[in-house]
């Protein structure tokens, strides 16, 4: 006890100059997330679910995320942008240190530009649309980090805590168990480019940290079953592909890493100029891996190194694997960051002026990155600024209208058929902003009731899904006109009705 006593003691004297080092990438990290999320921070953005999860988490136990339920001990059910978004900040930049510290990134360029990329990551923008979730997601993006540097130890200490941050950060976002693997590939790859160790040792360190997410899985599944006893209710296996073959699945998941960097997928890679800045990233990183090849005498390592290559985009969308596509989001592959941490970790490896020069290329390059992402994240907010304020003024102009129907009264049922479309400004200059789909349409939300009576203050009885489809066959409702048109809003048989659409 007095020895265990005794080297916590000197881990937490150390941490002073532990993080000494780690105060300009942490600091690079930390504002360039307010530069790129400050408005979403500043005001109240809606999408759809941020509606109804005004005083909430969302669907947790019963979508397996009983550890999003937990996190409600560390932030209340309120969805307060301002503290929400600043604590989430923090853990981001945290986690991006540590990130740092399990690849050994050295060139201080390269830590700063790495660790402002964790945080500006257009997965992260999406993240933050959902702010009634966003700390408990940058927790469990910490824990998966923290998880991958426990692990580092090989000690039993080392895997037991690797083992119970994996599996509390998977409860409360599945998601992110891919930057786990994707991180372990990634570690498997520097250490054969290193040359730290043989291929028998470096595959043995990769099955062990198989094994570590085989068993994470199972615990979870078990956890499930314990979490849904305790709670109540039963699993909704929302999203679970069930139909097709799991090679099926992994070509799929091939097929949109490639299709991320060339037809524009989650938004990550923007445009011929974003694209030619991944280019060079990446054809940097083939270059480093080619040589490597070429002068590798071992056929065990080389075979190995391949292999890993081939998993390595696998291992970032291995959500593919159980979740259909159509559920699968630019908030659910944060595992992306990957591709930039193996550029930099492969940009490490060459000595000599070009390497210098190598390594200056790459940090403007994923400067360039970071800044983009800036720049989308903004014009992204502003999107949902005005689709909120656009919802805010179609429903408040019909709720004025509403009050002046003759005969309606505070018991008067309201019905809303069809989604409104005359009179509604869909931003056609803004399609490329399309980052969350259409989550993104607060006027025909399915929330859209719960926004009439929580941002409008309208609070009154609306029909149920029955009545709605009584009325949409009545001949009165077929010959009212869509709303705004004079008539489109009738009272029927003590309902109001409210035509927005055939």
């Amino acid at each position: 006890m007095s020895q265990t006593l005794t080297r916590a003691d000197a881990f937490v004297r150390s941490m002073p100059e532990r993080l000494r080092g780690d105060r300009a990438p942490f600091f690079s990290a930390f504002l360039a997330g307010l530069l790129a999320h400050g408005f979403a921070f500043a005001n109240k953005l809606l999408n759809a679910d941020e509606i109804s999860s005004l005083f909430g988490k969302g669907m947790t136990v019963a979508s397996g995320r009983w550890g999003l339920e937990l996190s409600s001990l560390l932030f209340p059910n309120v969805s307060t942008p301002w503290i929400f978004g600043l604590l989430s900040l923090l853990m981001l930049s945290a986690a991006a240190c540590v990130l740092l510290h399990i690849f050994r990134i050295r060139s201080p360029l390269l830590r700063c530009v790495l660790t402002a990329l964790v945080t500006v990551f257009p997965a992260q923008t999406a993240t933050f649309s959902y702010m009634f979730t966003a700390p408990s997601f940058a927790l469990a993006f910490l824990l998966a980090v923290l998880a991958v540097w426990c692990t580092e130890r090989e000690t039993l200490r080392g895997w037991i805590a690797g083992l119970l941050l994996l599996l509390l950060s998977v409860s409360i976002y599945q998601a992110y168990i891919a930057v786990v693997s994707s991180f372990f590939v990634l570690r498997m790859l520097q250490k054969l480019l290193k040359d730290q160790g043989s291929a028998k040792e470096v595959l043995l360190f990769g099955l062990k940290r198989l094994g570590l997410l085989a068993l994470c899985l199972g615990l979870y599944y078990v956890s499930i079953h314990i979490a849904l006893h305790f709670y109540g209710g039963r699993f909704e296996n929302y999203g679970m592909e069930q139909e097709r073959s799991i090679l099926f699945r992994a070509a799929v998941a091939y097929s949109a890493f490639l299709h991320t960097f060339t037809r524009g997928y989650f938004h990550y890679v923007r445009g011929l100029f974003s694209q030619l800045l991944h280019a060079l990233c990446l054809g940097l990183t083939a270059f480093v891996c080619l040589r490597w090849l070429l002068r590798c005498r071992d056929w065990g390592r080389a075979l190995l190194f391949l292999l890993c290559l081939l998993l390595f985009p696998l291992s970032m969308y291995c959500i593919y694997l159980i979740a259909e596509t159509g559920v699968i989001h630019a908030v659910v592959l944060y595992s992306f960051i990957s591709v930039y941490v193996f550029a930099a970790l492969a940009a490490e490896l060459p000595e000599g002026k070009r390497a210098v020069l190598a390594r200056r290329v790459l940090a403007l390059c994923l400067a360039l990155v970071a800044l983009g992402n800036c720049y989308f994240a903004n014009a992204f907010y502003v999107k949902l600024h005005l689709r909120y304020e656009n919802a805010y003024a179609l429903y408040t102009g019909l709720a004025a209208q509403i009050r002046m129907t003759p005969g309606f009264d505070e018991n008067t049922r309201l019905a809303l058929l069809g989604e409104a479309e005359a009179g509604v400004y869909d931003f056609e200059e803004m399609e490329e902003l399309d980052l969350i789909g259409r989550a993104e349409d607060l006027t025909n939300a399915y929330t859209r009731e719960q926004l009439i009576r929580r941002y409008v203050g309208f609070d009154l009885p609306f029909a149920d899904g029955e009545e709605k489809a009584a009325l949409r066959k009545d001949p009165r409702v077929q010959a009212m006109p869509v709303y705004p048109a004079y008539g489109s809003v009738s009272l029927i048989d003590g309902c109001l009705v409210v035509k927005f659409s055939d």
